[in-house]
């Protein structure tokens, strides 16, 4: 098993956290949120099915001046399923502009469309944070020049005489602003991308909403779906800018290969077909971690209470 520390600097807990097997054990609860006004936001789906890639687009960043710290804590949208949402919510998220507050932060890289989407509401909602920007990953990444490299799509994708084409997969939350539609076409400017019948704003749900409401008949027509219209396309694989819509394209329909564009860009596969299908970590602060009994949930407290 591998091992990484990250220094959460909204918390100003050390975590060291263990892959594959999802362990985590806090080494050090430090003093409160540190000083830092750029900071990465892996969000939980990153965190919990790619690791090591948390590492490696933290170490880009960071090397590229463009974040000074992490976070691994959870952006609060799935504790609106929990059976007491309505409280857990609202109070982690005042927390989290409490927090901010204190380091100072000033911008936020997310990775994920649900996160960007998430902290922009919840930092809206103060005037104390409504300046923070609010980032896609993607496009930070594709403007630091970063594309797809055509021979690493080749070897994951294979396909005959350098065809195997990826068609993007619009997440839900995105449709409106396009961040990550437009962040990952330009990464893959290099490589062959065919366009389904639905894409960017009138993209369909791979899914994953209905799965977490527990709707699970609808998840799986709403997956078969998007392999239907990428297949028809002309597709050898169907690209993600979200790990959730990745997990549930690959587990519900078999008709493409599916992956998460971080995968081609670094050039490191995920084993999809075995990744937990209820996430191991999800960092919170500890008064919104005590969950009920009910929950399917596990919540990792990163300050002491």
């Amino acid at each position: 098993m591998t091992s990484y520390s990250f220094k959460d600097v909204l918390s100003g807990a050390t975590v060291e956290c263990g892959y594959p097997y999802l362990t985590s054990h806090v080494t050090d609860y430090g003093n409160g949120a540190k000083e830092c006004e750029s900071v990465f936001f892996p969000g939980c789906s990153l965190i919990n099915y790619a690791l090591p890639l948390v590492q490696a687009v933290y170490d880009t960043l960071k090397q590229s001046d463009c974040v000074q710290g992490i976070s691994l804590l959870c952006c609060g949208k799935i504790l609106s399923y929990e059976p007491n949402g309505n409280e857990l919510r609202p109070r982690f998220e005042q927390q989290l502009r409490d927090h901010l507050v204190q380091a100072g932060v000033k911008r936020m890289v997310a990775a994920c469309p649900n996160c960007v989407t998430a902290l922009r509401n919840a930092c809206a909602a103060d005037p104390a944070t409504a300046n923070i920007e609010i980032v896609a990953l993607p496009q930070e990444l594709a403007r630091l020049g970063y594309r797809i490299d055509p021979g690493v799509a080749q070897a994951l994708l294979g396909g005959e005489d350098g065809q195997a084409a990826v068609c993007p997969h619009d997440s839900c939350p995105d449709r409106k602003i396009g961040e990550f539609a437009a962040g990952v076409r330009t990464l893959a400017e290099n490589i062959p991308v065919v366009e389904a019948a639905h894409n960017r704003e009138k993209s369909t749900c791979c899914g994953s909403l209905a799965r977490a409401a527990g709707n699970e008949a609808a998840a799986e027509k709403a997956a078969q779906l998007r392999g239907k219209e990428s297949v028809e396309a002309g597709a050898s694989a169907i690209m993600t800018s979200c790990m959730s819509c990745v997990f549930q394209l690959t587990m519900a329909q078999h008709q493409l290969p599916a992956l998460h564009y971080l995968e081609l860009l670094y050039n490191w596969r995920i084993d999809w077909a075995h990744t937990d299908m209820y996430m191991k970590l999800r960092f919170l602060f500890d008064d919104v971690s005590q969950q009920d009994e009910s929950s399917r949930r596990n919540f990792v407290s990163l300050n002491q209470a």
